[in-house]
């Protein structure tokens, strides 16, 4: 990532510390490239599409500026940031082109495997069988049927880029619900752990909403900071938390660990 304005670590830093002033200044110097970003993974995307994707990109770098530490890194926030922007973007591209109740991530996975086959499914699907993180294996009939999802859906086969009033979870904590993949689903007791994955699982949206709601990784916020930040009314900032909780809750349930 590169940007016309240069940021600096004092302007993270500020904006670390809650500047909505600062954090709006790093998100207009990256504007650009994020909008790049999804031109070249979503080349199909009409003009609304494309203003829900580059939402979606500005919560993922809003993260990153908040998880930068610029004292231990020696990479810059563009570079930090770029890759979780991009796999961000194309995975909420799948959620909004690809008519699947699996998770995006899978259907990433097959489309790499296809490109890398050039389109042969069969070898498509003995590289997804094989995989040996056994989080990433899936049926073959899944398998199938998101091939044949990808084949309808045009813009998905071109090797785009590199291959309501009130919350009604309110009274819940996410280490109730939610479990995360990095760990094993039967043995791990730390359900903080297991809740952050679940969390990265959701819309970028949707796990801003909810991290500051519960200070996962980040110092809990104010509602009226979150809004600011995001430029989006409370009504909206709470329907984000209720469909993140739902979301969550679903893709645990997929994974056979629900609450």
């Amino acid at each position: 990532m590169t940007s016309q304005v240069t940021v600096t670590d004092e302007l993270i830093h500020a904006a670390q510390a809650g500047d909505g002033d600062a954090m709006w200044q790093i998100l207009s110097a990256y504007e650009s490239v994020l909008v790049g970003i999804i031109r070249s993974v979503a080349p199909g995307a009409s003009r609304d599409d494309a203003d829900d994707l580059l939402q979606e990109a500005r919560a993922v770098l809003i993260q990153h500026v908040r998880d930068y530490n610029t004292g231990a890194s020696s990479a810059a926030l563009s570079t930090f940031a770029y890759r979780a922007v991009r796999r961000a973007v194309a995975e909420e591209w799948v959620r909004a082109t690809v008519g699947l109740t699996i998770e995006p991530t899978a259907a990433l996975r097959v489309r790499q495997a296809l490109w890398t086959t050039e389109g042969d499914v069969e070898g498509a699907w003995m590289l997804v069988s094989t995989d040996q993180d056994s989080r990433k294996c899936m049926a073959r009939s899944t398998f199938l049927a998101v091939v044949e999802a990808l084949t309808e859906t045009r813009s998905l086969d071109e090797p785009a880029g590199a291959a309501t009033g009130h919350d009604s979870h309110a009274d819940l904590t996410l280490a109730d619900t939610i479990p995360d993949a990095s760990s094993d689903f039967e043995s791990s007791t730390d359900r903080r752990d297991l809740a952050r994955w679940l969390v990265s699982q959701v819309s970028p949206r949707q796990a801003l909403a909810l991290r500051a709601f519960y200070g996962m990784g980040m110092e809990r916020r104010p509602d009226t900071e979150v809004c600011a930040e995001m430029e989006i009314k409370p009504v909206s900032l709470r329907r984000l938390r209720n469909l993140g909780v739902e979301r969550a809750r679903s893709v645990a349930a997929a994974h056979g660990i629900g609450a």
